[in-house]
């Protein structure tokens, strides 16, 4: 069967002249508007080869490999551009931003303070630096910056919603979800939700009582587990709670206590007077630390399955649940994920049963060989998040990095170990091994930057631990 997407058949050239760049430019720049980010590299390459000594086109260039995550390529463009053309403070911004995102901040530090050195009022660079900071484990250094460039740049909605993930971290919960309340602007109603309601919007200042209240989903599944327990909340208040979530969810969230219905984005929409974004709960019910109790929430409908009830026999064998890696398309996944054979010391502990709640990649192809028969893969027999949460059920422990079976594990109340990056999600806060969402998990957070050796050690004690 023939695709119906249209093949890309790059434009004749245009003939050598003197403005023939101009025309593979604005080609270029036409196919990055439309997404077709790969075929635009070709013309741009053609363009910087024809006029190398221009500013935008080598930018632009450079601009796409990092869209498409080639930051070694984005680097020696950014920094070409930027050795062209010294006194320009963004150019030297430029390369600080890969190299933040390679993760190597002591450059990125000097780069950024270049930037700045050019241009102290330049935002970008200052939100840049922040970000460095953070990455470097700095969050109050990060939190400081971040205001500074607010000052500059009050409407910067980026700068704002970055800022209040600051403040969260770092236990301001209520000035941090108000700013937050900034990322519809700051990334776009288009990426942020799969759906858009023309009903009025609840702020938390209108009356619930007899109102059916719509909770749209956005982001993550982990951000709809977690907030999930505030469907109770509400009800309290008198709403009807209908929650949107993707499909594998609705089974599972509609068994949590305070729903009126859960229905699966892209369904039939449920009649209602008010809706919300899910992560806007956490401003508009004016969530705390001290409005959390840590408690398990989540009950799976059901029985297990019996593929799963198979492998995880309650024979009184320890058993260990394992995620090392979650979704390689998210943007942090190469901070968050661990590959699998480091685990290896861990999968040498006997006496022992362990699982992989893992999706990606494949388990048995990122373990050496002899370690293959030390793990089972329960994920492969789970096609739901009810699924999986029977699984979890009969496990002692799961010992995950920060994915939505983080979420999933710490909502059932199961004994959990979620391993953080040295700048983990704003949510586990700067500092701490244990958090108000959830009572039975503990936190081990990186040292460094990208060394996973003193958590996995860690874990290991806890492991052998469970032998009695």
């Amino acid at each position: 069967m023939k695709s119906s997407v249209p093949r890309f058949t790059p434009p004749r050239p245009a003939r050598k002249t003197d403005n023939a760049w101009q025309t593979w430019h604005e080609q270029a720049r036409n196919l990055v508007r439309t997404g077709r980010l790969a075929d635009a590299i070709p013309l741009f390459v053609r363009t910087v080869e024809a006029v190398p000594h221009l500013h935008d086109p080598r930018r632009d260039l450079a601009s796409t490999y990092y869209k498409l995550g080639r930051l070694g390529d984005a680097l020696r463009e950014f920094n070409e551009v930027a050795v062209r053309f010294p006194d320009r403070s963004d150019a030297a911004n430029n390369v600080a931003g890969v190299l933040c995102a390679m993760d190597y901040q002591p450059l990125a530090l000097q780069s950024v303070e270049r930037a700045l050195a050019l241009d102290p009022t330049n935002v970008a660079a200052l939100n840049n630096l922040a970000e460095i900071l953070k990455h470097m484990g700095d969050w109050a250094g990060a939190r400081e910056v971040y205001a500074m460039a607010l000052t500059l740049e009050p409407g910067n909605a980026k700068g704002r919603m970055q800022h209040g993930m600051t403040m969260v971290a770092l236990g301001d919960w209520a000035q941090g979800w108000a700013e937050l309340e900034s990322r519809e602007a700051a990334i776009s109603a288009d990426v942020l939700f799969t759906e858009k309601f023309t009903s009025p919007r609840w702020t938390g200042n209108e009356p619930l009582e007899g109102t059916r209240l719509l909770v749209q989903h956005e982001q993550g599944l982990g951000d709809s587990i977690m907030c999930a327990r505030f469907a109770r909340l509400l009800a309290a208040r008198g709403a009807q709670v209908h929650w949107r979530c993707p499909a594998p969810l609705v089974e599972l969230l509609g068994t949590v206590e305070g729903m009126a219905s859960v229905t699966a984005t892209g369904s039939a929409v449920p009649v209602h007077d008010r809706h919300i974004p899910v992560m806007s709960l956490l401003a508009a019910l004016g969530i705390t630390e001290r409005t959390l109790d840590g408690s398990d929430y989540l009950r799976p409908a059901g029985t297990c399955p019996p593929a799963v009830e198979s492998l995880l026999p309650r024979d009184g064998t320890p058993t260990v649940s394992l995620t090392w890696a979650g979704n390689p398309l998210h943007t942090n996944d190469h901070r968050r994920s661990m590959k699998g054979d480091l685990l290896a010391d861990i999968l040498a502990i006997p006496n022992v049963r362990f699982v992989a709640m893992q999706k990606h990649p494949a388990v048995h192809s990122v373990l050496p060989a002899s370690l293959h028969e030390r793990i089972t893969d329960i994920g492969v027999h789970c096609h739901s998040f009810t699924d999986s949460a029977h699984a979890l059920r009969r496990v002692d422990l799961v010992v995950t990095v920060d994915t939505s079976v983080a979420h999933l594990a710490g909502g059932l109340g199961v004994p959990t170990i979620v391993c953080l990056p040295l700048a983990p999600d704003y949510r586990w806060g700067a500092k701490g091994q244990t958090t108000p969402w959830y009572g039975n998990m503990t936190l081990l957070r990186q040292r460094e930057a990208m060394q996973w050796g003193p958590a996995l050690d860690d874990i290991m004690q806890r492991v052998a631990a469970l032998r009695g």
